[in-house]
């Protein structure tokens, strides 16, 4: 079936970015993706963490394999006191009793390699234009036109921001709105708060650590999450308390300087009983460190723009949604895109109230879902820093006793409203809790 005309201009790679891109692809939809900067795959970023909801999509993309190969999955788990001790634990058969329930386990790979398996599945690679950073988007009749930071312009019948917590596009959609007498519904930078930072670590197989494993180390103030990848790598994450909670542009940026000190505050950490932090140190890979904000942005779009991802939903890393709900939000950009398009081909471009209306849905689906995690996970994370005598006593006395039932159960409840991608199969893969749009798909879910 011919499509109706449409070009897309994604702003921004990433997860997020290359993602949608090989949807756009998989979909017959033509597109740019403008990368700031002068590598797709970028050598930054530390592990990340991919969950059934995630994994599902990636399989119909045609990833799947080529992740397994490039990751570990996840077959215990542990839950820690302050000096690494075990509150509860799965010593095996979480990879198992994941899979049977949602047809994937959870897996660890480096953030890298799962920017380098998204690249090799685009088959037209000069659509990935890098060294483009976004300096403006013009409002056309006809489109609108992207202006980079070295001259060059490129016309689009939408723009796609996936450019991260700081968002270019996003800018944009501001500076639109105030053109349009609506800045007021759309100055939501300045609300953005920030009570937490976290410092990203990755380092070599660290003798004595748990292997295929998930780890949280309660303390008060602070918690880690960590993981271990292919060949034993630990991924591992600091989430401290801030000083107090910052927002918009007063959240600050922390330094080498604010890192190094960070990291000498933790170095004694127990990790478990017999591992410091210092021992994951010393075979450190790669550190970074930054405050972060957490929202869920009311509008999401405006014209002929839309964000996905970070640049308009931002999630704590404890319970590893971030990536995943990008991915989600991608595939549900390009659910309603692939429906739009499908119309009769003489109707020519898409108007900007069709638009709209498309982007209105895409929004409505993703918002609710996206508020609900975002909550649930600073609740979590408010628990695994102790932050009350009530959350210190449940975590360390109640929580155990609720075990395996309750992860099952929030794991359930996090996945089975996942979006998939419309036009394309889902392969099989058995599993005994189906995803909603598996027992009974619903239109509206684009």
């Amino acid at each position: 079936m011919a499509l109706r005309p449409c070009k897309v201009i994604v702003v921004g790679g990433g997860v997020a970015g290359l993602a949608i891109a090989l949807m756009l692809e998989k979909h017959g939809i033509d597109y740019l993706l403008l990368e700031a900067y002068s590598d797709i795959v970028a050598t930054v970023g530390a592990g990340i963490a991919l969950s059934p909801n995630g994994l599902r999509i990636l399989d119909q993309l045609g990833c799947y394999e080529d992740i397994l190969s490039h990751s570990a999955s996840v077959d215990q788990m542990h839950a820690r006191k302050p000096g690494g001790e075990v509150i509860w634990g799965m010593e095996a058969g979480l990879e198992e009793g994941a899979t049977k329930r949602h047809g994937y386990p959870w897996v660890w790979m480096d953030r890298k390699s799962l920017l380098e398996v998204l690249y090799d599945h685009i088959a037209d690679k000069s659509k990935l234009l890098t060294g483009k950073r976004l300096v403006s988007v013009t409002h056309t009749e006809t489109g609108d036109v992207v202006v980079t930071a070295d001259g060059s312009t490129y016309a689009g019948d939408i723009v796609v921001g996936t450019d991260g917590t700081h968002s270019a596009v996003r800018k944009e959609i501001a500076k639109r709105a105030e053109e349009m007498d609506l800045g007021e519904d759309y100055a939501e930078q300045n609300k953005v708060a920030a009570s937490y930072s976290c410092l990203f670590g990755m380092s070599d197989s660290v003798p004595g650590f748990p292997s295929r494993c998930l780890e949280f180390v309660a303390n008060e103030g602070f918690s880690y999450v960590l993981g271990t990848g292919p060949n034993d790598r630990v991924y591992w994450f600091i989430v401290n308390k801030l000083d107090q909670i910052y927002y918009g542009a007063d959240i600050p940026r922390f330094t080498d300087e604010d890192k190094e000190k960070i990291l000498q505050d933790h170095m004694n950490d127990q990790i478990t009983p017999d591992i410091r932090l210092s021992d994951l140190y010393s075979r450190a890979l790669t550190t970074s460190c930054t405050p972060m904000a957490e929202f869920v942005y009311k509008n999401w779009h405006l014209g002929r723009m839309i964000t996905i991802g970070d640049a308009c939903h931002k999630v704590l890393p404890i319970t590893a949604q971030g990536g995943n709900q990008a991915i989600e939000s991608a595939a549900a950009v390009v659910n309603g895109l692939a429906r739009a398009l499908s119309q009769d081909s003489s109707l020519g471009p898409l108007s900007e109230s069709e638009i709209k209306s498309m982007f209105d849905q895409v929004q409505d689906l993703r918002f609710a879902r996206m508020t609900q995690i975002v909550k649930q996970t600073n609740q979590r994370q408010q628990m695994e820093a102790m932050e009350t005598p009530e959350l210190k006593h449940f975590l360390l006395n109640v929580y155990a006793g609720l075990m395996p039932g309750a992860m099952w159960s929030r794991w359930e409840d996090w996945f089975a409203a996942g979006v998939s991608l419309k036009r394309l199969a889902i392969p099989t893969r058995p599993r005994t809790v189906l995803f909603l749009d598996e027992i009974a798909p619903v239109e509206a879910n684009l």
